[in-house]
């Protein structure tokens, strides 16, 4: 605050009245405006050069300065470099002194708040109510029979919801050469109605990353209504369908809605209900499109089902559908997921690649409440 302090005592707040002013002119009546004008006018002595510390003639009555004289002239005074208004820490609106010290530079405009994040819903809110395993795993959902613009795969897909139940991993990483090993973690929970997703990695020195999806199950799969991801501070993508966009907490551009949109979560559970419901899409070779929306943009990602194969894993030995995202340019990550038809197609080896040689691989080491 001195810097407001110091530069409001640079603008003067009272004018020195001028040297010499001839009191009868703004004190005479406009009754005597006739008798005056039969006198003869007082003749007008040059004064002398206005100067800071100028006196009133003596035998004059100072008048009040007037008001235009003030802002229309005000005193040159010459600011120290240190004073500028940009210079200042800040703003000059939080100053009673720099209001009322006189013209001065317009205040810097406020910032816009940054909109806060939605809430993390709590993995509670919905509570799993598992349906017994053999209706759980023989009941598909119907098939979609208006395209509408939808996915050509779409118009033959039928969909099985794995069984509830909490995944956990042994993470292997490297980041900009340097390897490390966290925990992961997969909560996967569903009513037949709607749906939870939670994936937490987390690393003893470099804190964790959570990644949330929560939404519907209906007749294209997963409809995600909220996906949000967290370091550290969270951001989200809501799907508004009745609008047919999907809006960015971090971004004032929205962007148009398709139909089987999933989140980079949602993403695994809606390939291991096509697959586990479809078994026409089962074979090698076999493409697969949809909209892919992240934390901040939205894109076609595309996988290919790959071939079968058996994996050695902490867990165990397990029979494994491996499914991989089309590659498409320089600057595009790779997907392998390696999907359990023992464990409802959800994904128990998962590599993701970044275009920087970034890695990050996921094992299955542990299976609980499934």
């Amino acid at each position: 605050m001195a810097g407001l302090h110091s530069l409001a005592g640079l603008w003067p707040t009272q004018t020195t009245p001028p040297a010499r002013v001839n009191l009868q002119w703004q004190a005479a009546p406009a009754a005597a405006s006739s008798s005056a004008a039969a006198a003869p006018a007082p003749v007008r002595q040059p004064s002398k050069p206005k100067t800071a510390n100028s006196a009133p003639a003596s035998g004059f009555q100072a008048a009040s300065p007037r008001t235009e004289d003030m802002t229309a002239e005000p005193v040159q005074t010459t600011e120290p470099e240190t004073a500028k208004a940009e210079d200042l820490p800040e703003p000059a609106t939080d100053s009673p002194a720099a209001a009322s010290a006189g013209p001065a530079d317009a205040p810097l405009p406020a910032q816009e708040p940054v909109q806060a994040a939605a809430p993390l819903e709590p993995a509670a809110a919905v509570e799993p109510v598992p349906a017994p395993a053999d209706s759980v795993s023989s009941t598909p959902a119907p098939a979609v029979t208006d395209n509408g613009g939808a996915p050509a795969w779409l118009s033959q897909a039928r969909f099985v919801w794995p069984r509830p139940g909490t995944f956990q991993y042994d993470v292997i990483g490297e980041s900009k050469g340097i390897r490390f090993n966290a925990n992961g973690e997969l909560v996967w929970l569903h009513d037949g109605v709607n749906y939870q997703m939670k994936l937490d990695i987390s690393h003893m020195l470099l804190g964790s990353r959570s990644q949330t999806s929560v939404g519907t199950l209906g007749n294209q799969g997963l409809q995600p209504k909220r996906f949000g991801d967290k370091y550290k501070q969270e951001v989200a993508a809501h799907f508004e369908r009745d609008k047919g966009l999907v809006v960015f907490s971090a971004s004032s551009n929205p962007q148009a809605l398709q139909a089987a949109a999933q989140d980079r979560l949602s993403l695994f559970a809606q390939l291991a209900a096509l697959l586990a419901g479809s078994p026409e899409l089962r074979q090698s070779g076999q493409l697969i499109s949809f909209q892919v929306v992240a934390a901040k943009s939205a894109d076609i990602w595309t996988f290919q089902v790959d071939k079968q194969e058996t994996l050695q894993l902490p867990v165990g030995s397990l029979s494994t559908w491996k499914v991989s995202r089309v590659f498409k340019g320089s600057h595009d990550q790779t997907a392998d997921v390696w999907l359990s038809p023992a464990h409802g197609y959800l994904p128990v080896r998962v590599r993701i690649v970044q275009s920087n040689g970034d890695l990050l691989e996921q094992n299955l080491r542990k299976v609980v409440g499934q």
